[in-house]
């Protein structure tokens, strides 16, 4: 059973679920479970270390009472040898089985890293639009890290310490069951303290994980804030904002710290008890041998080699019980990240392919808007009863005042969020009906904000193509008029660029992305305040480039500078979601409407500047 927690009231991404241990722990196992012939060499090596285990105390045993009372020392030089080859192979079993279980759970690590970045890529807008990336960067890292930790070895180790302890126990009553009987008088001790400190642990490594989310969330955030912090003089606001972030995780991890180390030291002392009640009874039972005695079969006599290998027995007894306990510390922080990255994992996308969804063909581009009503989550309504028809090759600009829903008609033709009524249509086709990623596929995209990815201007060209020559790659550069300004490049094509597109200008950025545009050869091409970063000069020297890549296609342009649009097939108007004008050039000036106003507001400053 799981119920829906927050870890941040502002933040939506911060929701986490909470599930019990069990459901973390079966579906962890899950992950190493994909690894059987790993998992079943990992139970034989184990299955062999257990036996050395409860083999070495007997042979112990031996030397004390019968090589050293008989004064046989070549039967004490064979035992010694004994003794010797068995911590040998233990050694060697012991580092096969933390070598293979190291394998097999970095293994599983990878997996689930892998199938949170994949399930990241995903989710639908929506998801991103109300995430903190920090957050997300956290527990695709710092939570997954947390469930390293146990899946890298501890898991499947303390599995087998706890075989260990059964088998070590079964040892035990063979021996002696009186010595065993009073060596584990300490188990009920054991249980009440691990219960004590199992809800203690599991908030405080709780806690640490939300903290260090915020922590990894405000540093992303001041990272790509910086430009702006510097302009305002805000370093030392920031800086303390960061403080208490960084005082809170510092508190949590504190208090997690200040319980591990409570719980320790005192499964240590019960271990010590367990020890010291064996040396009591051990030698009541050699000083009194009539103490409990039935027959030598039942109740065998008590001897120093028996209470020796009762210590020996005790050491590895308690050896894997602290082995459990620190467990228990790990599984603690694992299953606190776990929880953080199965809440995402088990997150649906708002939009999803439906379970028959074809692949969109080739279109020739004919876009239909057919009664669309939308809105933001819960939010008010954007676009009402929304029509809009355009015709195969013909490139529409789509003009209004900011919050008019311009880019609302690009996020739902692209499927970045689904209509709440009505249905948006490609050649006819509903764009409900086609996977995303093959709807993806036929529609380009240049946004105002030219994303680059880390590498080399030919890279970031290449990326809607990737088998693209680099003649092609020329090609597109001289169709859009930007090959000169690229090729000027320090390096050229090959000019290293860094975190989304650091060393280029924000006009390169936006040419290199009308490149990255034209190389995919959509045919429905979205430019969404693709000029607005570009210089005015830059604009007039690609104008006959845009051109070419608005050629054939079925094209819409949304411009806050009316000047790059006045050639559009058509100009449609936007207010409050609602077409309020729609034709060309010419015809809207003519109209003295709200395109008028909007071209009139922009043109007349520019001709006084020019004036002055």
């Amino acid at each position: 059973m799981m119920s829906r927690t927050l870890d941040g009231a502002d933040d939506p991404d911060a929701r986490t679920y909470e599930y019990s241990d069990s459901t973390l722990l079966i579906r962890m196992v899950k992950y190493l479970l994909a690894y059987r012939r790993l998992f079943a060499a990992v139970i034989v090596v184990t299955a062999v270390t257990i036996i050395l285990s409860v083999w070495s105390p007997f042979v112990l045993k031996q030397a004390i009472d019968v090589d050293f009372v008989n004064l046989d020392l070549q039967s004490l030089i064979l035992t010694a040898t004994l003794y010797v080859l068995l911590q040998v192979f233990t050694w060697i079993s012991l580092y096969g089985s933390g070598y293979l279980m190291a394998f097999m759970g970095q293994k599983a690590v990878y997996d689930i890293r892998q199938e949170l970045y994949n399930h990241l890529q995903e989710m639908s807008e929506e998801f991103h639009d109300h995430s903190s990336s920090g957050r997300i960067i956290s527990r695709l890292t710092n939570d997954v890290d947390r469930m390293s930790e146990l899946l890298g070895g501890e898991l499947i180790n303390t599995f087998a310490q706890i075989f260990v302890v059964f088998a070590i126990g079964w040892a035990m009553f063979v021996a002696d069951f009186r010595l065993a009987v009073v060596s584990l008088m300490i188990i009920p001790i054991l249980l009440i303290t691990t219960i004590y400190f199992r809800k203690k642990m599991r908030e405080a490594y709780r806690r640490t994980r939300k903290t260090i989310s915020n922590v990894t969330s405000n540093l992303a955030e001041s990272i790509s804030g910086a430009k702006v912090t510097k302009s305002f003089a805000r370093e030392r606001t920031s800086a303390e904002i960061f403080a208490r972030y960084n005082e809170s995780d510092y508190q949590s991890n504190v208090e997690a710290g200040r319980a591990q180390a409570a719980f320790f030291p005192v499964i240590r002392f019960i271990s010590g008890l367990g020890t010291a009640i064996i040396l009591l009874f051990g030698g009541w039972f050699i000083l009194d041998s009539s103490f409990l005695y039935i027959n030598p079969i039942l109740t065998p006599i008590v001897t120093i080699g028996t209470v020796v290998m009762f210590v020996q027995f005790s050491d590895r007894f308690f050896r894997p019980v602290l082995t459990i306990a620190n467990f228990y510390t790990a599984v603690q922080s694992a299953f606190a990240g776990g929880e953080r990255v199965f809440s995402i994992l088990d997150t649906e996308s708002s939009v999803q392919d439906s379970s028959d969804a074809l692949t969109m063909p080739e279109v020739k581009g004919h876009v239909l808007f057919d009664n669309v009503t939308f809105g933001y989550g819960e939010g008010p309504v954007v676009l009402e009863n929304f029509n809009l028809e355009i015709e195969p090759g013909e490139t529409i600009a789509i003009v209004g005042d900011t919050g008019a829903g311009k880019t609302t008609i690009v996020n739902l033709l692209n499927r970045f969020y689904d209509v709440r009524s009505g249905s948006i249509k490609i050649d006819g086709i509903d764009i409900k009906s086609v996977t995303q990623r093959s709807l993806h596929s036929r529609i380009g995209l240049v946004l105002q904000d030219a994303f680059l990815f880390i590498g080399t201007v030919k890279e970031n060209i290449r990326y809607g193509n990737p088998n693209a020559t680099d003649d092609e790659i020329v090609a597109a550069l001289d169709a859009i008029g930007a090959r000169r300004i690229i090729v000027n490049l320090e390096k050229g094509l090959d000019t290293e660029v860094g975190e989304r597109g650091a060393g280029l200008s924000e006009g390169e950025r936006q040419l290199v992305s009308f490149a990255r545009a034209l190389l995919a050869d959509p045919k429905i091409l979205i430019l969404d305040e693709a000029t607005s970063s570009i210089d005015i000069y830059t604009e007039y020297a690609i104008q006959k480039g845009l051109k070419v890549l608005l050629k054939g296609r079925t094209s819409i342009v949304i411009a806050h500078r009316l000047s790059t649009i006045v050639n559009a097939d058509r100009i449609v108007v936007l207010e409050h979601g609602k077409i309020v004008e729609s034709g060309k050039h010419a015809e809207l000036m003519q109209l003295k409407g709200k395109y008028h106003s909007l071209y009139d507001l922009q043109i007349r400053p520019r001709a006084i500047q020019r004036s002055l």
